[in-house]
């Protein structure tokens, strides 16, 4: 099949529609899974009239728009949050597809880009789990095992089926070495957040990051391998330093008011951080491994290994 500039680009404008149709469902799974709600059944309805939302008022962005953001039945006003997740996860998978096809290097020019559009629907499968994980955490502090547990089997499934989808280091020759390399990326994840999980919570002497953070990183490791994994849990927490000096700021402003601190004042969501370094790393992987990663992972190994004794080569 031949392959031109204009038909990539028309298959980029095709990835960010399908996008905003995943990210229409991703809002009802977004209040649903939560409460244990089928994400099937029933269809989407108004909250105030429960009248039954038709097919034409359900276009991703467009339908918003078209209604002012309001229900068509009674007027009662529809969240903005709508569109913007829908326009969110379709800019996030047109930056997957731009990343893994339209940018991606190819043997010859006018080469079918298989297997860059097989990399694009993998790493758009992970980013709509993040924006799911995100959005659910952000809301209600807590990020559920159907979104997390689900995105382990994928992400280990995926790579024993199709060894080399991972981003370099972490692609492998064979389906076993597939399945080994998204499952030490899920122990890795799993690990390094629940070894600081449980040093904080003894620390502090309260829990101090939830058992879903775990399953998040687990999941993130399954997609992207252990190395990658490391350096998105420990940049995560440069994303929140907003929230965080916010938060500082309106908990003082209380105290200075005589009223009490609750718990909402102190916690935050960190999900939502992991899942923007997530996409960050996702995005920028190709260029922070060869520029940085690499030889980091390197001075790492070699270190180890001279910290017990043994002079060798670091394997990257």
């Amino acid at each position: 099949m031949f392959v031109s500039t204009p038909l990539l680009v028309v298959l980029g404008l095709g990835v960010f529609t399908i996008g905003t149709v995943v990210g229409s469902f991703l809002n009802v799974c977004i209040y649903r899974i939560p409460w244990q709600k089928s994400v099937i059944w029933p269809s989407s309805r108004c909250p105030r009239c429960l009248g039954e939302i038709a097919a034409q008022d359900n276009i991703p962005i467009v339908s918003w728009l078209a209604l002012r953001g309001e229900c068509r039945g009674c007027g009662e006003p529809i969240s903005a949050r709508y569109p913007l997740v829908e326009g969110l996860v379709g800019c996030l998978f047109l930056g997957a597809y731009l990343i893994d096809v339209f940018l991606a290097p190819r043997d010859s020019w006018g080469q079918a880009p298989v297997f860059g559009l097989a990399q694009t629907a993998y790493h758009a499968l992970f980013l709509a789990l993040l924006v799911a994980a995100t959005f659910i955490d952000y809301d209600l502090m807590i990020i559920p095992d159907q979104i997390t547990v689900t995105g382990m089997i994928v992400g280990i499934g995926a790579g024993l089926f199709w060894p080399g989808l991972r981003p370099e280091p972490s692609q492998a020759a064979s389906a076993l070495g597939g399945f080994g390399v998204g499952l030490a990326g899920m122990i890795v994840g799993m690990l390094i957040t629940q070894g600081v999980r449980a040093f904080a919570s003894f620390v502090f002497r309260r829990e101090a990051m939830g058992f879903g953070d775990v399953t998040l990183m687990g999941m993130i490791g399954a997609f992207l391998g252990w190395q990658a994994a490391l350096l998105i849990f420990f940049i995560a927490p440069f994303f929140g330093l907003g929230h965080a000096a916010w938060k500082l700021v309106k908990s003082i402003g209380k105290r200075m008011r005589g009223g009490q601190l609750s718990s909402s004042d102190r916690e935050i969501p960190f999900g939502p951080y992991l899942s923007m370094a997530a996409a960050t790393v996702l995005f920028s992987w190709k260029w922070l491994w060869e520029g940085w990663a690499r030889g980091l992972f390197r001075t790492l190994y070699v270190l180890f290994w001279w910290l017990m004794g043994v002079n060798v080569d670091g394997p990257f």
